[in-house]
């Protein structure tokens, strides 16, 4: 049965807000220096009230790095459902631009679809909506989030302000695929410590970097050989990457102090204070002075059942507008689900847009994909309120 919304997306309107939104610079401002979120979301705030909603801004970071929330009432009784895109993007590189260019049947620049394409399907929903009989409708929040890039701390904001909240879409660019499950992170440091001495007489002092090499080995050898390979069915599995390295002071002198960084993967059933007594016991067993540092990100998996309401609610709408099956994905990129479902906040990963093409040097989304997405997005609402 075709979608009730099928084809009543307004193309041009949704080009010209990706335009807008994709030519309003928000880089994550712990990225070189961004601009951060507070023009786009003063501009988001402004159109939302133009159309007749009455948003809110919720303070989370100084500068106006605020979410941005509308709500749209639905049925008595039903759930609150949120639909939530980051406004943050990356920092710029290479060929990548903060402005937008409309072309062939797509828009270009940072944040095309990662993840603005989803912000303007929510907001086009949400256009749709309005036409609907409240009591035929899910009741809506519609969120602009910050930071998403960087710490998450919109997102975990969000969560602790609104346990009114059931269940959510987290746009992400998943060419409108319905992913129920991704990784956490775990990062942490680990540091090595030696004597300094003039790199002429070596043995007069320890080097950190020497040091640093046992741990690399046994992490590279050991840790890794104890890593499942086949992981989650959906998410794959468990990853660990050493993804930085400093040591050393100078040429002629034995280095003090070495420190790595890694990055660890988490995959649904794992716990971050199990993998760090792992780290800790594995460690352990070297004869080298070192420190496993306190982790600076945790985030927690995803693993949304696929019996859940809002999967079955999207599943059907996406089926609706597409005639394709929609079985669902798991994706290897995280998302700010790791902050609402812990929260007890039923989630679903989608949106229009690659993430082939986020955070590239020509990141774009396609103008028709993001219609569509707003189509599927309305009909879910719909779905949601009939159960």
């Amino acid at each position: 049965m075709p979608s009730e919304f099928q084809g009543q997306a307004d193309r041009a309107r949704v080009e010209r807000l990706l335009v807008r939104y994709v030519g309003t610079h928000s880089v994550n401002p712990a990225i070189d220096g961004g601009a951060g979120e507070a023009d786009l979301a003063s501009l988001l705030f402004s159109d939302l009230r133009d159309w007749g909603f009455d948003p809110v801004r919720e303070p989370v970071h100084p500068g106006g790095r605020d979410n941005v929330i509308a709500t749209l009432p639905g049925r008595n009784g039903g759930p609150m459902v949120m639909f939530h895109a980051h406004l943050d993007t990356v920092g710029l590189s290479g060929k990548a631009t903060a402005d937008a260019l409309s072309t062939g049947g797509n828009v270009y620049g940072r944040g095309a679809c990662d993840t603005k394409g989803s912000l303007v399907a929510m907001v086009e929903s949400l256009r749709l909506l309005g036409s609907v009989d409240a009591a035929e409708r899910a009741t809506l929040m519609l969120v602009g989030g910050i930071d998403e890039e960087v710490g998450g701390t919109g997102a975990l904001e969000l969560a602790a302000a609104h346990p009114e909240i059931d269940m959510a879409v987290i746009g992400e660019p998943t060419s409108l695929e319905i992913a129920t499950a991704h990784k956490g992170v775990l990062r942490l440091e680990i540091a090595t410590t030696g004597t300094p001495a003039h790199s002429s007489k070596p043995h007069l002092g320890r080097n950190a970097i020497y040091a640093m090499g046992q741990v690399l080995d046994i992490l590279q050898t050991d840790y890794l050989a104890s890593l499942d390979p086949e992981g989650h069915p959906l998410a794959g599995p468990a990853t660990l990457a050493v993804t930085t390295i400093q040591g050393g002071s100078g040429f002629n002198v034995v280095p003090a102090e070495c420190v790595i960084g890694l990055d660890r993967r988490v995959i649904p059933g794992e716990n971050h204070e199990e993998l760090l007594e792992e780290f800790d016991s594995l460690l352990a067993g070297l004869d080298v002075p070192l420190e496993r540092r306190d982790p600076f990100l945790m985030t927690a998996p995803l693993d949304t059942p696929v019996t859940d309401p809002v999967v079955q609610a999207l599943r059907r709408a996406r089926e609706e507008a597409t005639g394709r099956k929609a079985n669902p994905i798991g994706v290897t990129y995280g998302t700010d689900a790791s902050a609402f479902a812990p929260a007890g906040i039923s989630c679903v990963v989608f949106g229009p847009g690659s993430i082939d093409q986020a955070h590239s040097d020509e990141e774009w989304v396609g103008v028709d994909e993001t219609a569509v997405a707003a189509e599927i997005l309305a009909q879910t609402a719909l779905n949601l309120a009939i159960g």
